[in-house]
């Protein structure tokens, strides 16, 4: 079995929404989720959860995670994601790859993750990277700044000519992102064109950023576990 390693990321405090990576989703603290999906895989050779909280590092262990406590300069909310798996990577020594989970992510299970991974060792030779995408909610056409003046001049296509079904573009969804090490140390994120994307749906892509997204969340795994 090749040496894969799970990160997940879960730093104390949030601005949006109060404790998000342990808030109670359907009687289960949010990052819970992550971490069964990641075990539940059985393509990982260990689950960890980085935290600069002991309670945050309690509940992780209590559904099976191991727990790395971050660095004091990487607890606050300036530290980059960069920075954190580099501090992993440096304890961690040599590993094949590692798979980044966020724990906003508690629809993506553990289909989702041996999906990736297998298309990942697919397509390991062109590529050092995966990133989980969904299909965008608006073509990029849709999509342009408005200045001060509040002028739409920046929307110069013609819509009334406007068909959906001819824009097929992808945005990424946050729930998956697989790296080599090196390559990531390199580069120091996942994109470009040595990242390939593996494809989600919009159900299993809620991301949850605001109470909006928590309260989605809600109605989205309560739907699943009634069909």
């Amino acid at each position: 079995m090749k040496n894969i390693v799970a990160i997940i990321p879960a730093r104390a405090g949030s601005k949006g929404l109060k404790n998000k990576n342990i808030i109670d989703l359907c009687g289960k603290p949010l990052m819970a989720y992550s971490i069964e999906a990641a075990l539940k895989s059985e393509m990982l050779s260990r689950v960890i959860v980085s935290t600069d909280s002991e309670r945050y590092a309690e509940i992780a262990r209590d559904y099976g995670a191991e727990v790395m406590m971050r660095d004091e300069e990487l607890a606050s909310d300036t530290a980059t994601t960069y920075m954190v798996v580099e501090n992993i990577l440096k304890k961690l020594g040599d590993i094949d790859y590692f798979v980044l989970l966020q724990p906003t992510s508690p629809l993506r299970n553990e289909e989702h993750i041996r999906e990736a991974i297998q298309l990942f060792e697919e397509k390991k030779e062109t590529f050092d990277f995966l990133v989980s995408v969904k299909e965008a909610e608006h073509a990029s056409v849709l999509v342009k700044p408005i200045e001060e003046d509040m002028s739409l001049k920046h929307f110069d296509t013609d819509f009334s000519a406007y068909r959906r079904q001819g824009y097929k573009e992808y945005s990424p969804n946050g729930a998956i992102f697989i790296a080599k090490p090196d390559a990531y140390l390199e580069q120091k994120h996942f994109f470009g064109e040595r990242s390939v994307g593996y494809i989600m749906d919009k159900y299993s892509s809620a991301d949850i950023d605001d109470q909006i997204d928590y309260e989605l969340a809600q109605v989205l795994m309560m739907r699943g576990k009634n069909e």
